[in-house]
């Protein structure tokens, strides 16, 4: 009895843990691509779509990764939704969607897709018939006729909140840093000078505007989802002919574990973004 009890309590502890790790994401893509299949049909255009979303769940104990929900919009056609996504092949997931649009039932196949390293991923998103016969494992019926394939860039769109913020003056202005609970990395298309990926900071210099810094954080990107920035901290330091300014960020890991990064100078960062003078200042 006490054997059962405990294998119980194991159980409903892996559950508990699965739940409480397990953190929600949202992809679009960029630079998108598509390609219509053989099939044409009147008033039913699948050529350039608007938008392609994802929204995943990630959990950091595990590599899997289980897509909630595809978003596919057009602009002359209804838009594409598709749920209960499984991953039948090591670079295939797959959904089933009823009733879509003229046809009884298509496939959404998801492949060449990294939720953990996004930049090096090369998606594509293959719709066609299905032409399923049996309702076990429907999902491994053959393929009919390809209705479209669309391709992109991966960019993670998930809102992130504030942390914690910070505020000093440096060179007489203000400046407010607010550091993002999420690490990520910047867009491709996004002008940035310095790192561009790890730990965001929004930092706003009255006079100078407003820039997002990139610190590089301690675990690769494949690893970004098992951190959550909970603070910033900024230190001045009085020096020959001036002050210089430090900072430092507590993250806290998945298993509840918090730490603090080294502090760094913060005067190269703010030169990176904002173009101002190098040392010496």
């Amino acid at each position: 009895m006490n054997k059962f009890a405990r294998n119980i309590g194991v159980t409903l502890f892996s559950i508990l843990s699965a739940s409480t790790y397990a953190k929600t994401f949202e992809y679009d893509f960029t630079a998108i691509n598509s390609l219509p299949g053989p099939i044409q049909y009147p008033n039913l255009n699948f050529n350039q779509p608007k938008a392609v979303v994802f929204k995943v769940n990630k959990d950091p104990l595990t590599p899997d990764v289980q897509i909630n929900s595809l978003e596919v919009s057009f602009p002359n056609a209804a838009k594409l939704v598709a749920t209960g996504f499984k991953k039948i092949e090591p670079d295939l997931y797959r959904a089933i969607v009823d009733d879509a649009w003229i046809y009884r039932q298509v496939f959404v196949d998801v492949r060449g897709v990294d939720f953990n390293r996004p930049l090096q991923s090369n998606p594509r998103i293959e719709v066609s018939i299905s032409e399923q016969s049996a309702f076990i494992q429907p999902e491994a019926a053959p393929k009919g006729q390809p209705l479209f394939t669309v391709n992109g860039i991966l960019r993670d769109i998930t809102v992130a909140k504030i942390a914690d913020v910070a505020t000093t003056t440096i060179d007489s202005k203000p400046l407010t840093l607010s550091l993002k609970d999420t690490l990520t990395y910047a867009p491709v298309e996004s002008q940035v000078n310095g790192p561009r990926e790890g730990f965001v900071i929004e930092a706003l210099w009255q006079g100078k505007g407003q820039k997002t810094i990139y610190v590089p954080a301690p675990v690769p990107q494949e690893d970004f989802d098992r951190l959550t920035a909970i603070a910033i901290t900024i230190k001045e330091v009085t020096i020959p002919g001036g002050k210089d300014y430090f900072f430092s960020i507590k993250y806290k890991e998945e298993n509840g574990g918090e730490r603090i990064t080294n502090e760094q100078l913060l005067r190269p960062l703010l030169n990176n973004a904002f173009g101002t003078s190098p040392y010496p200042y």
